[in-house]
């Protein structure tokens, strides 16, 4: 840029400062080619000169006057990667473009000083402009003789006054320096505007003395400086630097550079300092910006395990990164050797392959771009994917092949399992039609499934609803209406269970089923279920024969669970076998298993559909026109509770109207000592028919209920038996009426409005007053899975009893937490 500028400070004719600038241009930034449009007399844009363009196009546009400066440069540089342009700014107007063609679009290096050759360009153009002679005749260029040669002289050198001046323009633009003359002797300090600019002060803002300025510097800094000062005042030597902050005229901090010489007298005595403060502020955050670039590219590179690497081709040493290293199973650090080394941990079969693009890359300059498998310093193969590119200096010589790598074994097996499942996707489309059927089947059984439940609803509903109805409007006699209120009551059991076994599924597909696993006396619970099914084999004239090993003993899983299991067997073979029939139940243990066996003489199950009957919602018959009703879930339910005790069940049948055998196998494990704490028995009944039984006579009783009808049910009920009875409706009302009154048992609902029952028995556990906090209580809800019973009792209700309740039962409990006999 220097020989530019001494150049154009020389040239006298505007053709040697056109060619000097071209030149200038291509050699600053390596460009391809270089164009200079300036405006001719009519101000029209043209192209005076052009470096790299073909002889046809530059004889084309050469002087030929252009639409506008930007269409002669696309015309100029058409299909250059990125263009360049500066403009020539002379007497506030622009005069021409010097624009260039670069060979890639992030290519930069000296790019930045074009307009620096620009402007020394449009000052050198107007010093030629004027120095050139006057237009006019031989006979008076002549006569002007001598007496020209003067202002000629004197002309020249404003000239070159002014091309002085405009270049130490541009030098202080160029380079943003602010420049003060600091009188000492006087302390007057001269600054120019540069200095006003780059640190936002007025002229009047800033004190003329050389002190005002060492007031501005922030004080964790200010003292250094005048101490460096002073030092250079009162020293000997001639220059003087220091880097230091400074608060600008905004209040904002700049970091700068001062640099002054200083001027002596014939004593030695500083007379004069003379300087440039240079913002650094700026240079500065690009630095840090470009570390933290350079840091978290480089995190991004080790996170991505992406290596990079770097090929001088003067000399074929190949420099790769720790990343790289890392990849190759080596130390995890920067290293530089011969690219041959790379070329040996290329695996075999593909090392020619990697040579053979390495060759074509150098020689067509071309991308580098290819997938091959590497081995590692332990013997591992990896696949990788190499990419990279030839890097140019300014002057077009190769100078690097440069890359990344990264490993892509996971995408390789990804493929492969992408191959393996198309391959199973083809199979199983091979199977559409099956999962079709199936699809259509599960439709149906769901139909099927939703008219069943409806049907097994409203049955019993029926028989309800009219009883009811006949028993409310019409006079009938004792007999009629007990017989009425059986109906009712058998009815409303049978609606119970249809709603447990939904409830029961649901658990089961949601996976929300859970065990409680205790010490289960097998033969006790075997023994409950046949109590449960007695009226009802009876009443159909059903032999029930029962056979059970001495040696049956206890062993592990949930009491409840089992009972369900075999009141299910049972129920069905009882409803299955015709009148007269005969049910057996057979219990036997060995060393390592329990085997239980339900074998009835009722209508046996088909071949067909053998295999589907613990299957959920299915049913050998689902006509209307089924002799037996149900939802098709109890079998589905006993095998899902048979299995998550570990054990298995199976059904056998020689054929329709031939009976069937059922049979659970259970793991005989070594039952826990903990005795069974699971729900407690059911209460022995009371007999609320029985004239004058009063069980809870002289109680008082708290009874919290939303539901009206049922609050006005229970009360009756708990009053025939003796009791008083408080109502309540929510919790708060409860807590009001336990505060004035002593209730001897406390009975709620758990779900109510606005605060749950479980909120009351908190409240009330933990009341100021010993005569609340300790009244027995019982929770009454609709809310009957086991995990229901044991949150109520840990809420710290003592008794827990599921709706719909039994009478009986409920006046036993309350007499039990009483105390009453």
């Amino acid at each position: 840029m220097t020989e530019a500028s001494r150049a154009l400070a020389g040239a006298c004719s505007a053709g040697a400062i056109h060619e000097i600038v071209v030149s200038a241009a291509r050699e600053l930034t390596g460009a391809s080619r270089v164009v200079l449009l300036l405006n001719d007399e009519q101000e029209r844009p043209v192209v005076r000169f052009a470096l790299g363009l073909a002889p046809a196009l530059l004889a084309e546009l050469r002087d030929a006057p252009q639409p506008s400066f930007d269409e002669g440069i696309a015309r100029a540089l058409r299909g250059a990667a990125r263009v360049v342009s500066a403009p020539l700014i002379a007497e506030e107007r622009v005069a021409g473009v010097l624009s260039v063609a670069r060979w890639t679009e992030d290519a930069d290096d000296g790019a930045s000083l074009l307009p620096v050759l620009a402007d020394q360009a449009a000052v050198a153009l107007a010093a030629a402009a004027r120095a050139a002679p006057p237009e006019g005749s031989a006979s008076q260029r002549n006569a002007g003789g001598a007496a020209a040669r003067g202002s000629v002289e004197e002309q020249q050198a404003r000239l070159e006054a002014d091309v002085e001046r405009g270049r130490y323009r541009l030098l202080a633009r160029a380079t943003k320096e602010s420049i003060w003359d600091w009188d000492i002797r006087n302390d007057q300090v001269e600054r120019n505007e540069t200095f006003y600019e780059l640190f936002r002060f007025t002229p009047e803002q800033a004190d003329p003395s050389g002190w005002w300025w060492l007031g501005r510097i922030v004080p964790e800094d200010r003292d250094r400086v005048a101490r460096d000062i002073e030092q250079a005042m009162h020293g000997d030597g001639d220059s003087w630097s220091a880097q230091y902050r400074v608060v600008r005229g905004d209040g904002s901090i700049a970091r700068v550079i001062d640099r002054g010489y200083v001027l002596r007298d014939a004593a030695g005595k500083a007379i004069r300092m003379v300087g440039s403060t240079v913002d650094l502020t700026e240079r500065l955050r690009m630095e840090n910006a470009l570390r933290d670039r350079e840091d978290r590219l480089r995190l991004a590179t080790w996170a991505a395990d992406v290596g990079t690497w770097s090929i001088d081709l003067a000399t074929w040493d190949d420099t790769r990164d720790a990343s790289l290293n890392r990849i190759l199973g080596l130390e995890e650090r920067e290293t530089t050797q011969p690219t041959h080394d790379w070329l040996s941990r290329v695996h075999p079969e593909d090392r020619d392959a990697v040579m053979a693009m390495v060759e074509r890359c150098v020689r067509e300059r071309c991308v580098y771009d290819i997938v091959h498998r590497i081995v590692r310093a332990d013997g591992a193969v990896r696949w990788v994917h190499d990419r990279g590119r030839i890097v140019h200096d300014a002057g077009r010589s190769t100078s690097l092949l440069t890359g990344a790598v990264v490993d892509i074994t996971g995408l390789k097996q990804l493929e492969e399992e992408r191959a393996e499942l198309l391959r199973r996707e083809q199979q199983a489309l091979a199977q559409s039609e099956k999962d079709r059927l199936r699809a259509e089947d599960a439709n149906r059984m769901k139909d099927e499934f939703l008219a069943t439940v409806s049907h097994e609803l409203r049955t019993p509903l029926t028989a309800i609803l009219g009883w009811a109805r006949l028993i409310k409007e019409k006079d009938l006699g004792p007999e009629r209406v007990r017989q009425g209120m059986a109906a009712i009551e058998r009815n409303a059991r049978a609606q119970a269970q249809i709603v447990d076994d939904i409830l029961t599924v649901s658990r089961i597909i949601t996976g929300k089923l859970r065990l409680h696993t205790v010490a289960v006396d097998l033969a006790a619970v075997i023994e409950v279920a046949l109590d449960t099914l007695a009226p009802t084999a009876r009443a159909k004239e059903i032999e029930i024969s029962v056979d059970l090993d001495e040696e049956l003993g206890h062993l592990s899983g949930d009491p409840d669970r089992l009972q369900q299991v075999m009141w299910n067997l049972l129920s069905n073979a009882v409803k299955f076998t015709p009148k007269r029939g005969r049910v057996t139940v057979r219990a036997a243990r060995s060393d390592a298993q329990v085997v239980i066996a339900v074998t009835d003489s009722g209508k046996g199950i088909t071949r067909g559909f053998l295999p589907y009957v613990f299957d959920r919602f299915r049913q050998g018959d689902s006509s209307p026109t089924r002799a037996h009703g149900g939802l098709g879930l109890g079998l589905a339910i006993v095998r899902h509770l048979v299995e998550l005790h570990g054990g298995t069940v199976e059904a056998e049948s020689p054929g329709e109207g031939r009976g069937a055998t059922f049979t659970v196998t259970l793991p005989a494990q070594a039952a826990p000592s903990s005795a069974h704490d699971g729900p407690p028995p059911a209460p022995r009944p009371v007999a609320l028919e029985d004239e004058g039984s009063t069980p809870l006579r002289g109680l008082h009783v708290l009874l919290v209920e939303d539901e009206p009808d049922a609050r006005e049910m229970l009360t009756f009920l708990l009053q025939e038996t003796g009791a008083q009875v408080t109502t309540a409706g929510s919790t708060g009302e409860a807590m009001r009426v336990l505060e004035r009154l002593r209730p001897d048992v406390l009975v709620s609902d758990i779900g109510m409005p606005g605060e749950s029952g479980y909120t009351l028995i908190q409240q009330v556990r933990a009341a100021g007053r010993v005569e609340i906090r300790g009244i027995p209580a019982v929770a009454l809800t609709a809310y009957a899975r086991i995990e229901d019973r044991r949150r109520a009792l840990t809420a710290g209700f003592q008794k827990h009893v599921p709706k719909p309740i039994d009478p009986s039962g409920l006046v036993k409990v309350i007499a039990d937490l009483a105390g009453r006999p």
